[in-house]
């Protein structure tokens, strides 16, 4: 008997340490399986807000591709990119105003004129167009054809040759019944809407016997000659830097607190009569 009784305290004794540990592993898979929930939800709630994020940010995009080809002025043809800056374009929305939005287009035409390279940035975008943006900065960049029908030299009709940071014209004087050709090295700069041509040297390229033309080259050198290109800018904007390379010259503009409207790109400024 007593060794009965001892099998079957025993038993007993396992059989509720058995009854036990299967509420203890229950607890504890309990607790692992919310937790599990949790971040489930959790990567489910955040996949989720960049998932929309992701379809806000590629809607807006194209929205605001096709309102800038729409409001483009009747002498600009462009096929243009958008691509919108910043974390979580969708409180940029809610908020009215976008950080930094930037357009890009490599098949733009201006009058005919072909650019090779147009990028546009624009700094506090409002949603509705037709309120001011805070900034804008953009770069054009034209070969030596498209900048030469972009700016008209004074004098015979001289074109530029685009240099290694300078720029070169050919042109002609009269001086006592005599024509004389020159080459002009010189270097562009901005000026407001203004584009000045500062020169570095000037040399002779017609033969002028013994005749002493060192005060006409001085003369040639002694001030920049200026060109107009506010009839070629919408008005608001001005030339902030140009850079001349490789036979490419790249204008920086700028302006500040402009409207992308229609009606503000179409509208040019004016040039002084000649």
């Amino acid at each position: 008997m007593a060794a009965a009784d001892e099998d079957g305290w025993t038993r007993l004794s396992q059989g509720a340490e058995t009854e036990r540990e299967p509420v203890r592993r229950s607890a504890g898979r309990r607790w692992i399986t919310a937790f599990i929930v949790i971040v489930v939800a959790a990567v489910v709630v955040v996949g989720g807000a960049f998932l929309a994020e992701s379809v806000a940010r590629g809607f807006t995009q194209d929205a605001v591709a096709a309102a800038v080809q729409t409001n483009l002025p009747s002498n600009v043809e462009a096929t243009v990119d958008v691509d919108i800056d910043g974390d979580w374009v969708l409180l940029q929305i809610l908020s009215g105003r976008m950080d930094r939005v930037t357009i890009s287009s490599d098949d733009a035409r201006f009058d005919g004129i072909p650019v090779e390279r147009v990028v546009v940035t624009a700094s506090g975008v409002p949603i509705d167009l037709k309120t001011a943006v805070d900034s804008v900065d953009a770069t054009a960049t034209l070969d030596e054809p498209a900048l030469n029908e972009l700016l008209t030299l004074p004098g015979n009709d001289p074109q530029l040759v685009l240099g290694d940071g300078t720029a070169g014209y050919e042109d002609s004087t009269t001086v006592f019944g005599f024509d004389i050709g020159y080459l002009i090295t010189a270097v562009l700069t901005p000026d407001g809407t203004d584009v000045l041509l500062t020169p570095q040297s000037a040399e002779v390229t017609s033969p002028v016997g013994s005749l002493d033309v060192s005060s006409i080259l001085d003369r040639l050198v002694a001030e920049p000659v200026t060109i107009c290109a506010a009839d070629r800018l919408p008005e608001g904007v001005t030339l902030s830097d140009i850079e001349v390379a490789d036979g490419f010259a790249s204008l920086s503009l700028s302006a500040n607190d402009f409207v992308l409207s229609g009606s503000s790109l179409r509208t040019t400024g004016e040039c002084p009569a000649a």
